[in-house]
């Protein structure tokens, strides 16, 4: 019998330092972007709701806690695994306007975002603003797995909202970083104290957003997809030069499609299928690690060139789904694709992951692009600018097909051990280093059994636009890699490499770890 003394049993660093107590155990697990929205998901499971309920409550919280990388206003994508071997990818990403305005009629603007060493330019304004899926696919979650009426769910967002949450780090640096599109936005009052944006430490509350969710727990998907929110948004956009129709609104669907499937090295990868494409990169990477060699220093040169050659073989593939498609035909077998048109993207993105102790596990990304500055009006809901990035529009702005489902890098993965139980359960946020980065955790645990905090902690690489991206911490002068155009040395760990949150299954029961990159938590409970 073990025997402990602490003086909070139930707080979140006790369940992590339990970890490793609770190897025979049924226990719950949790790896998330912010320690309120791990809380949260903890909080329900220990209420015993499942892994779904908390995912809600969680996405729910994580609006008021995480406000420039989640919201009712942007879109998700959700890898559901069920206890009982069953597994969805539900599909809650932005859609398309079904009708275009001319560009000289949309309120559409740059902004420039500077991140130090470079700058970027995206753009903002109604005429950015995709349908949103968020608050459709709480409600297709719920229905299909809810056990936890949505009346309790939202409570704690409500709390949130009302009571208000600490800056912290992280999030403090993302609203500094996006300030140009926080200061171009009328209804942003919310992220101010005493006319400065909100700085670490400070609360921020959002009054309008706990009642809209309170409305919410009742009306469902309706009080925002019609009623009096719905009038005010579609208005908004018909008078002031954005897309969005009550056609729009009333037309979007959750899709449920099923994962692609990858075998990797007696496991089994679940991941987002196309038209999507990060999971489809991330399963190219793999593929293209296969002969590894895992008795070499994963942080020496040999291991470097191991993976550059991987990043370079996927990179020559091609990334529009139809050249993914045409790849993973050869390696997967009866692969088959429906060709759908769509493009990639990238934005401000978070990731979490939830087990509970039956073994229903979700993995769990969204995002809002960078934001449109523009808020439902009385609600506080950011809506996204997916249409306002020109990684999404590869023929230019306005080039985007009516009525289509965008593609995303976001890849939530649950992967599967030799009895067909999640092994390890992760996802990122990064853009278009979200594959790379989900690969090379993978790599650090499957090939080299790395224990989990160094396979998360460990230096990554990146390869795009011919620039090799190295992070800190490797054991090498870089001699003998070949010939990248440009050999980018980062002096230090950076989010720009990721922040993939990760459960893993150690002995009998999961531990769990959160990404120091972006300020990761990891909760470990019964």
């Amino acid at each position: 019998m073990i025997k402990l003394s602490v003086k909070d049993k139930n707080s979140a660093s006790f369940c992590t330092r339990l970890s490793v107590l609770l190897r025979t155990m049924n226990n719950f697990a949790i790896a998330a972007g912010h320690e309120l929205t791990a809380e949260t998901a903890a909080d329900i499971l220990k209420a015993g709701g499942n892994a779904i309920d908390a995912a809600i409550a969680a996405f729910l919280v994580s609006w008021v806690a995480e406000p420039f990388m989640s919201s009712g206003g942007g879109g998700a994508f959700a890898q559901v695994f069920e206890a009982k071997g069953e597994a969805y990818l539900f599909d809650f990403f932005c859609q398309t306007p079904q009708k275009k305005r001319s560009p000289k009629d949309l309120d559409f603007y740059p902004i420039l975002v500077d991140f130090g060493d470079a700058t970027e330019e995206f753009y903002i304004g109604r005429g950015s603003t995709a349908v949103p899926g968020s608050i459709a696919g709480v409600f297709a979650l719920h229905q299909q797995f809810g056990t936890i009426p949505m009346q309790e769910l939202v409570k704690p967002a409500i709390k949130a909202a009302k009571e208000g949450v600490v800056i912290n780090n992280f999030q403090h640096f993302d609203l500094q970083l996006l300030s140009p599109i926080i200061k171009a936005s009328k209804q942003a009052e919310h992220f101010y104290v005493k006319d400065k944006i909100v700085e670490k430490g400070d609360i921020l509350k959002m009054s309008e957003l706990a009642d809209f969710l309170e409305y919410m727990g009742t009306e469902g998907k309706n009080a925002f997809y019609k009623g009096e929110v719905a009038k005010k948004m579609v208005q908004d956009h018909h008078e002031n030069g954005g897309l969005l129709t009550q056609k729009d609104l009333d037309n979007y669907r959750v899709l449920v499609r099923k994962p692609l499937r990858f075998s990797y090295n007696d496991h089994t990868v679940l991941t987002n299928p196309l038209p999507s494409i990060g999971g489809s990169i991330m399963v190219l990477l793999l593929h293209f690690l296969n002969k590894i060699d895992a008795t070499k220093n994963p942080k020496g040169v040999a291991h470097i060139k191991e993976i550059y050659e991987a990043m370079r073989q996927a990179v020559a593939v091609g990334k529009t789904p139809l050249q993914l498609a045409k790849a993973l035909q050869k390696i997967i077998p009866n692969f088959t694709f429906d060709s759908n048109r769509n493009s990639n993207r990238h934005g401000s993105t978070s990731h979490f992951n939830i087990i509970d102790k039956w073994g229903n596990a979700v993995a769990f990304t969204m995002t809002i692009g960078e934001g449109s500055a523009h808020f439902v009006e009385n609600t506080n809901i950011h809506l996204n600018n997916m249409l306002g990035e020109l990684s999404l529009m590869p023929n230019g702005y306005h080039s985007w097909i009516a009525n289509t489902r965008l593609s995303s890098m976001m890849a939530p993965s649950i992967v599967l051990d030799k009895m067909g139980k999640p092994n390890i359960i992760l996802g990122s946020g990064g853009a278009s280093r979200i594959p790379s980065a989900i690969m090379q955790v993978l790599n650090n645990l499957i090939n080299y059994n790395l224990p989990l905090e160094q396979a998360v902690d460990y230096p990554r690489l990146h390869l795009e636009h011919q620039r090799f991206n190295v992070e800190y911490g490797f054991d090498t002068s870089f001699e003998g890699i070949k010939n990248p155009d440009q050999l980018l040395l980062w002096n230090q760990q950076s989010l720009f490499f990721g922040g993939v949150h990760t459960i893993y299954k150690k002995g009998n029961s999961y531990i769990a770890k959160g990404d120091d990159r972006r300020d990761g938590v990891a909760i470990v409970g019964n």
